[in-house]
């Protein structure tokens, strides 16, 4: 499906060509997809027929349906200029460009590639070759040993590690499923040592490896019959580097390498491409936390969805081990300066404290026993923001696999997760009547 990610980087390449030929038009342009990008989500029903529509395959692998658009769309001229411009922009620089690797990047841009591999990114997949993977120092204190009864020997490739947790892929580059294949990095805010736990228990005892896509670098997916990536029948694709690399973001590099001042890369953001799972309008959720990957979702549902990843995050860095991925609190305070916040820990406490509690899970979670009541507590921050104050708001569906949405595509986190994770001696008829006062009145 077309995602609001999708159009805003390759509108934008289109907008970018076509100015170049026609002055202003990027202005008026601008103005023109920020409203259908605004629409785009509301197209992406079976209303509009968008389901059954005949997709054109992009060069970062999404489906960009055509037929179903609504016809306002289709008749603005600019719109389908910048169409069909985005369109062989995304179909056809896959084959002009081709991938060169990161070691390419860094004698020019010797900085920004040294903070980047301080990040978790280049080690969502590392090459084992008979010794366990390593990390930045200072920051994932790493993995000792493999899976019980195996050896470094017996493993191909070590997915993650880094923030959260380990996986692990055999010698044949399966990756290891069933009890005890997860190796869980201790955590702090829960007071959890290191441990191991179950993954994916009903294809033990393992699977084929699919995930290329958001642990690689120019990810190529084959299927059960190839090619594989180092001749590995587990893999079923292949890449230019392992890891989520320079190019993984800002496309291939040959073009840049060879006329550095002619082809510029890619600096859109294109977060969502990974940080979502299946349908953007949906933040899915497991056993009463968001599941891993919804960060983009939950922006989307959440009153900072025209903000941007990037006005919050440096893309170059981690937001672990202290190293300023998160650009603070001044962040929050640059855009809500007039926000007034009556707490007595105030000092003490950050916007992050109570807009971004635990409430998503990639690894471990704990269950937080609070007056009356309990609830899990993560360990990843949501990007839903908006808290509510509605006593019968209920923040998952009753099915429990989706965080609810209202009419309006907003999503809210619950007091008990913005305030009862610490508040344990308090109850909810205590938090309601509180966090509606906090910024000085009622919303």
């Amino acid at each position: 499906m077309v995602t609001d990610e999708w159009m805003d980087h390759n509108f934008n390449c289109g907008y970018s060509i076509l100015e170049n030929f026609v002055p202003n038009t990027r202005a008026e342009g601008r103005k023109r997809i920020e409203r259908m990008i605004q629409k785009s989500r509301k197209w992406k029903t079976p209303e509009t027929g968008m389901s059954s529509a005949t997709p054109v395959r992009g060069v970062n692998g999404l489906d960009i349906p055509i037929k179903g658009w609504p016809e306002q769309a289709i008749r603005d001229p600019l719109f389908c200029v910048v169409l069909v411009i985005a369109i062989v922009v995304s179909t056809s620089m896959a084959g002009a460009f081709e991938f060169v690797g990161s070691d390419s990047c860094k004698d020019c841009h010797r900085e920004i590639y040294d903070r980047y591999q301080q990040s978790g990114h280049p080690f969502k997949l590392q090459r084992i070759d008979g010794k366990p993977p390593s990390y930045p120092p200072g920051t994932s204190p790493g993995v000792p040993r493999p899976p019980s009864g195996m050896s470094w020997k017996d493993i191909s490739y070590v997915i993650g590690g880094y923030g959260w947790k380990a996986r692990f892929m055999d010698r044949e580059g399966y990756v290891l499923t069933g009890t005890k294949r997860q190796y869980n990095l201790a955590n702090s805010d829960h007071n959890m040592a290191a441990n191991w736990t179950a993954y994916d228990s009903r294809t033990a005892p393992r699977k084929p490896y699919t995930c290329g896509a958001c642990h690689t670098t120019g990810w190529t997916k084959t299927g059960e019959k190839g090619p594989h990536q180092d001749s590995l029948a587990g893999i079923h694709g292949t890449w230019s580097e392992p890891g989520v690399t320079c190019e993984a973001c800002h496309g291939p590099g040959s073009g840049h390498v060879k006329e550095p001042t002619k082809v510029k890369p890619s600096v859109e953001a294109n977060c969502g491409q990974c940080h979502a799972r299946g349908d953007v309008t949906q933040i899915d959720a497991r056993n009463g936390l968001i599941s891993h990957h919804e960060q983009y979702e939950d922006l989307l549902a959440s009153p900072h969805r025209t903000v941007g990843c990037m006005a919050c995050h440096d893309p170059h860095k981690t937001t672990k081990y202290a190293r300023g991925g998160f650009k603070g609190q001044d962040v929050c305070e640059g855009c809500h300066e007039q926000v007034e916040t009556r707490i007595t820990a105030a000092p003490h406490s950050k916007c992050i404290t109570c807009h971004m509690p635990f409430a998503a899970v990639s690894a471990v979670s704990k269950l937080i026993n609070y007056k009356g009541g309990s609830v899990a507590k993560g360990d990843i921050r949501s990007h839903i923001f908006r808290i509510a104050t509605d006593a019968k708001w209920k923040m998952f569906t009753d099915d429990g696999q989706f965080v609810r949405i209202d009419q309006k595509k907003r999503a809210y986190l619950t007091v008990d997760f913005a305030c009862l994770t610490c508040h344990v001696t308090r109850d909810k008829e205590w938090a309601l009547s509180t966090v509606a006062k906090i910024h000085g009145k009622t919303r």
